[in-house]
């Protein structure tokens, strides 16, 4: 668990590189707000009480992205490849099959890193924003909602592990293990979405401060393209929407039925973020 003075830490260090680099760092404020007790995650270099870089590791089944950053002012001078050398040998990677890192693309800096590290482009990831239109999810509304929302429950954990495998590749043991796990994050809203009496999909909310990120959208793909999920959608962007937030979400540039999905229901590209896959060196 991080202390809350490496958060401030870590946030302080986020708002000067984006403003100097004009970027979007995706540090996974949810996670790192939770992190597991005896497992190191996050690798910290101070220079005279001050937080000039920081890597993070994010696991996702036996799946691993790092990412992180380095002050303007401290760059070029080996303190992020000091953490990398830190976190290579670290359990969090060790027990992990496949590191992908994780940069904005439009980061100069963190692109000339990972590419002297001869890492491999893999897959390329818009951050979209819902914005008033003419078919945004915010106008108005007058038909009835084919999708109703409900709070997950633990009986649905085998549908929440049926739907993260088929949509995201995520292995049904490692998110039956997330959900049973006492670090699971307690700010996140989980959702099941249901259909005529059924649960047929997912969908989570993360709220940080007045954005709300939505995560983990999926529907049994039996179901897909009857409007279940538009429905899903609009009921919960209207729900943020309400509470003053602006509404987020990520979606793969090579899954083009979601973003053409997204991008008709009035999000917009705002972001780019690059995944660069790396060899771990043979032991």
């Amino acid at each position: 668990m991080l202390k809350l003075s490496q958060l401030s830490d870590i946030l302080e260090l986020q708002h000067t590189c984006e403003q100097h680099d004009g970027i979007t760092l995706k540090l996974n404020w949810d996670m790192l707000k939770h992190r597991s007790p005896g497992m190191q995650e996050d690798f910290f270099s101070y220079e005279e009480g001050k937080l000039v870089s920081f890597l993070a590791l994010y696991g996702f089944g036996r799946k691993i992205e790092v990412c992180g950053m380095t002050h303007p002012e401290y760059r070029r001078q080996g303190h992020f490849s000091r953490l990398w050398q830190q976190a290579i040998g670290s359990e969090a990677i060790t027990r992990m099959n496949r590191v992908l890192f994780n940069t904005p693309h439009n980061s100069i800096a963190g692109q000339q890193w990972v590419q002297s590290h001869h890492a491999r482009l893999d897959s390329t990831e818009y951050s979209m924003k819902l914005e008033h239109g003419e078919h945004s999810l915010l106008g108005q509304f007058e038909g009835k909602e084919i999708a109703q929302l409900r709070r997950f429950r633990e009986e649905d954990t085998d549908l929440w592990a049926r739907l993260d495998a088929d949509a995201f590749g995520i292995s049904e043991f490692s998110t039956i293990a997330a959900l049973a796990s006492p670090s699971r994050s307690l700010t996140k809203i989980m959702l099941v979405i249901e259909h005529s009496g059924l649960a047929v999909g997912k969908i989570e909310i993360d709220r940080q401060d007045e954005h709300s990120w939505i995560y983990g959208f999926a529907v049994d793909p039996a179901l897909r393209g009857h409007g279940i999920g538009r429905s899903a959608l609009r009921q919960v962007a209207l729900q943020e929407h309400a509470r003053g937030n602006h509404v987020w979400l990520d979606v793969s540039a090579t899954n083009p039925r979601a973003l053409h999905l997204y991008e008709s229901c009035g999000f917009v590209q705002q972001d780019i973020q690059d995944y660069y896959e790396y060899e771990l060196p043979q032991t």
